[in-house]
């Protein structure tokens, strides 16, 4: 008899999608949690200061907020942290990276993953992947970080505005630019985009 049902392998494999992001949201509120309380700051002052409702910075502390990457970045520019210090921490020996081992920072409410490259942040160099999905941008709140970048595509295509200039990317194309200028990605495909991003010192 043929069984059309779902494979328990596969059921599994969901769980422990679904476990690894649950973590990484709780993982994620305990350390925004710990650099309010580090800077002294109550959560209406950091709410205020990254223009978030309090109730909704409240729910990510407990773990029970899904932030978009716009969310993160306004508590990174807010907290004076990078990006990167939401990715989630491992301890990792030497400087090889499994592709299994990867650190990852997964926004589900915008379906972005990032995974980080290198093995940390500490040394000279950082890179990342990123994948984009189909529609999104953060005109809204762009990057800006000291050193300089170079973005590499390796699927779809990228709207790319440095400073407010504009650069269309395509599979292939790469893109170098002083990061501590405002920068802002849109895919405005309907396909998923994503990109190996390489910055020199390590910022995010």
């Amino acid at each position: 008899m043929e069984n059309h049902g779902v494979h328990p392998a596969a059921v599994q494999e969901l769980i422990g999608v679904e476990d690894q992001a649950e973590r990484a949201m709780t993982a994620v509120g305990a350390l925004v949690l710990q650099l309010r309380r580090e800077a002294g700051q109550s959560l209406g002052s950091l709410a205020a200061a990254a223009a978030l409702s309090p109730g909704l910075l409240s729910q990510i502390e407990r773990g029970q907020g899904n932030p978009s990457l716009t969310t993160l970045i306004k508590l990174s520019q807010a907290l004076r942290v990078p990006v990167s210090r939401f990715f989630d921490v491992k301890d990792q020996a030497g400087a090889l990276v499994k592709r299994q081992d990867r650190r990852r920072l997964e926004v589900a409410e915008d379906n972005l993953i990032y995974e980080l490259l290198t093995p940390h942040m500490n040394g000279q160099l950082g890179m990342l992947r990123a994948q984009i999905a189909p529609g999104w941008n953060n005109e809204d709140a762009p990057f800006k970080h000291a050193g300089e970048e170079c973005v590499t595509m390796v699927q779809g295509q990228l709207f790319v505005s440095v400073n407010g200039v504009g650069y269309h990317l395509e599979e292939g194309d790469s893109l170098t630019y002083d990061s501590s200028l405002p920068h802002w990605y849109r895919n405005s495909t309907s396909e998923d985009a994503a990109l190996i991003g390489a910055m020199t010192p390590p910022s995010f």
